[in-house]
């Protein structure tokens, strides 16, 4: 090895070797590196969706340690009023922040909920969730690639909303080329110690299609930016990870806040006022525009009120991707009349009411109960004398449901601190659940019923780990590596110290290396930017059907 050894991070979406396994033939540059390193099932951290996850592989701490849980931001703030996660949610530093703090150099491009852009050695462009013109660091970062590249460099497709599905993946292809092209350019033009890449789009083809052929496409781009990466960074130390795998769901979309409701712990409103977050919340202006002065009207039509109106319609025959499209293409006087069914509109009529409800389950894939707790929620509502009461009344509850097949719907359902490196949920869940098997779909919305048949591909826990190069000992063979395991090993590959606040390890036998740790007091991350358009990032998350 040499005595500057380097490490790139390459991050690739929902990655699951069920696809790379299916389509090999067309992934050479994958297979060498399996071939020639280490690869593992990464277990993802709780709960497994991009928000919490990515944040957990750049930190190596679990959510209940840098408490981001959800695509929002939940610390002092009802569902209603929270706001889109951003790295300044995310209460701990990232590997480049220790990297920067011992005048390390790092290049990060598109690793989601890095905006705004925070101070670093190096360059760093933010991905997902960040708004289309979210500046980088340097801030000139943005135009040295477009300059390079001969074109402008953008974080999102330009067909990314498209209702045009060849137009999609071609964009979807087009965008994981664009940022083959980048990394080249950083690693050959930045002075870099640790680099990490990250590419969302297979983890979008499987939320927007149901075509093997798209999922190969999209898989074939991500090989070819896994040769150029392994051409560009020479005997670099590289590491493959994915935040979470992907597969076939074919269960129940569960309405946990159904069953809470029917056992006194959700309370319902129907007057569609600022409380509620179904399609009440913006009705009024939908059906009667002129009621309104057009100042209300367009607030209450905006991007960000439809994202969050549409929640939840997917469960009664309405996917969200259809009626934000509906919602483009026609004047909001007519929307309901050509975009929404009678059953959609009733289902309206009633949303969870977070101020008065002892407890409720907040967003799909946070796979969690929030208790409305005196003292630390805004209007908590349950004495701190009962909350242990309260939850094992849930955790009674939930355990017990079956689904209409007579089965178990959770896998285990516990207090928080028994599934996560922290003695205390913060800003998340207090009670967490899994369904079984990773098979059902857990979603917020009060639609009447507790069940509902889903077929459709989603998130599964363990997702891809390869790591090869002259620090991996390529006869290891662990059986599985945790997410919070990425950042201590890319850092020890590449012969720095491993932050002591980091809870992910580096597995014994792993590395060739030796494992130093150090305590990185001090170190400075975050920033006090703004963090772009939150309405056009919500129908992004809308579009893949997370809202």
């Amino acid at each position: 090895m040499t005595e500057r050894s380097k490490t790139v991070v390459l991050g690739f979406d929902a990655l699951d070797f069920e696809h790379l396994d299916a389509f090999e033939d067309d992934l050479p540059n994958f297979g060498r590196l399996r071939s020639e390193g280490v690869a593992a099932p990464l277990r993802s951290t709780h709960p497994p969706w991009t928000g919490s996850a990515w944040p957990s592989m750049y930190t190596g701490t679990d959510p209940t340690r840098h408490n981001a849980f959800a695509f929002f931001d939940y610390t002092d703030a009802y569902p209603d009023d929270a706001a889109i996660v951003t790295r300044n949610d995310v209460s701990a530093p990232a590997l480049w922040n220790y990297l920067t703090a011992i005048d390390e150099p790092s290049v990060v491009l598109n690793v989601p909920v890095t905006h705004p852009a925070e101070p670093l050695s190096g360059a760093l462009v933010p991905g997902y969730l960040a708004s289309e013109d979210a500046e980088g660091y340097p801030p000139d970062v943005r135009d040295e690639l477009s300059d390079a590249l001969g074109e402008e460099y953008t974080i999102y497709s330009e067909d990314e909303m498209s209702s045009d599905e060849g137009a999609k993946l071609d964009g979807y292809v087009e965008i994981v080329g664009l940022r083959e092209r980048a990394a080249r350019h950083l690693l050959e033009n930045w002075d870099w110690r640790v680099a990490v890449v990250q590419v969302q789009k297979t983890d979008a083809v499987f939320h927007n299609f149901d075509d093997p052929a798209a999922f190969r496409r999209v898989y074939r781009a991500a090989d070819d930016l896994v040769g150029t990466v392994l051409e560009t960074a020479g005997d670099a130390n590289v590491v493959v990870c994915s935040d979470h795998g992907m597969g076939r769901t074919d269960g129940y979309k569960i309405f946990v806040n159904e069953v809470l409701r029917e056992h006194g712990f959700v309370e319902a409103t129907g007057d569609g006022d600022a409380h509620g977050t179904g399609l009440s919340a913006v009705k009024g202006s939908l059906v009667n525009p002129g009621e309104k002065t057009d100042d209300e009207a367009n607030r209450d039509f905006s991007r960000a009120a439809l994202s969050r109106a549409v929640a939840g319609l997917d469960a009664v025959g309405i996917t969200p991707g259809s009626v934000y499209a509906a919602a483009q293409r026609v004047g909001a006087d007519s929307l309901l009349k050509r975009a929404l069914p009678a059953n959609v509109l009733d289902a309206a009529e009633r949303t969870v009411d977070w101020r008065r409800s002892p407890a409720y389950c907040r967003a799909l894939g946070e796979l969690g109960v929030r208790v409305n707790l005196e003292g630390r929620d805004p209007e908590g509502v349950v004495p701190e004398s009962e909350y242990e009461a309260v939850r094992s009344e849930i955790i009674d509850l939930l355990s017990a449901l079956r689904t209409p097949d007579g089965e178990p719907a959770f896998e285990f359902v516990k207090r928080a601190e028994e599934v996560s490196d922290g003695d205390d949920p913060l800003s998340g869940p207090d009670v967490v659940f899994l369904p079984a098997g990773m098979n059902h779909l857990v979603l917020p919305s009060l639609v009447g019923k507790r069940f509902l048949p889903v077929d459709e591909y989603n998130h599964k826990r363990d997702g891809v780990f390869i790591g090869a190069g002259p620090a991996f000992d390529a006869t290891a063979e662990p059986d599985r590596l945790s997410l919070t395991d990425v950042a201590p090993v890319a850092m020890a590959a590449a012969g720095l110290p491993v932050p002591e606040r980091m809870t992910g390890t580096v597995p014994e036998g792993l590395l060739t290396v030796q494992v130093n740790e150090r305590e990185y007091a001090d170190v400075e991350y975050g920033t006090a930017g703004e963090s772009g358009d939150e309405g056009r990032v919500e129908s992004r998350l809308e579009d893949l059907g997370y809202l």
